[in-house]
């Protein structure tokens, strides 16, 4: 009998799909910036400051942009 957790994460995608904000494109790779703030060249173009849909190192397509609110609680 094979392990239940091994059998679960064989169900999981390998590779997430994240927001990034183009910083820089040269015509066939851009820069862009993860919600996190690291950086990555990725695959791809758009225009720089615009959001984008990234998986798998490849700019997918491009994404909304839409207020962002950070809540800090006590």
């Amino acid at each position: 009998m094979s392990n239940v957790w091994t059998q679960f994460e064989s169900l999981l995608e390998k590779d997430s799909t994240q927001i990034a904000t183009i910083i820089s494109t040269d015509g066939t790779e851009s820069v862009v910036e993860l919600l996190s703030g690291d950086r990555l060249k990725v695959i791809g173009t758009g225009t720089p400051g615009g959001n984008v849909y990234i998986k798998g190192g490849e700019i997918k397509q491009a994404a909304p942009t839409l207020p962002q609110h950070n809540m800090i609680l006590y």
